[in-house]
């Protein structure tokens, strides 16, 4: 089940291990993903704002709700599952 989440999370899991790289998968990476899950869901907001196009809405609802899905994957699954690794 790891395998197929792993292929649906594939941005988010993308993003993360570029953080963990980075910043390391401690508080400081935590703090990190979720000031970037932030960054990216505001400046969608900000720029889908003045669209009322409902379906255009929806696309970016459902993205900005994949993004947070796949953040929480990132956090309590693979970086966990990484850290049993080594």
């Amino acid at each position: 089940m790891n395998r197929e989440l792993e292929s649906i999370f594939f941005l988010p899991i993308w993003i993360g291990t570029w953080i963990q790289k980075r910043v390391g998968q401690g508080v400081k990476g935590v703090i990190s993903y979720v000031v970037i899950y932030f960054s990216v869901t505001t400046f969608l907001f900000i720029i889908t704002n003045g669209i009322e196009v409902w379906i255009i809405k929806q696309m970016f609802s459902f993205f900005n709700t994949y993004l947070l899905l796949g953040m929480l994957y990132v956090l309590f699954i693979y970086w966990k599952k990484a850290e049993q690794k080594s």
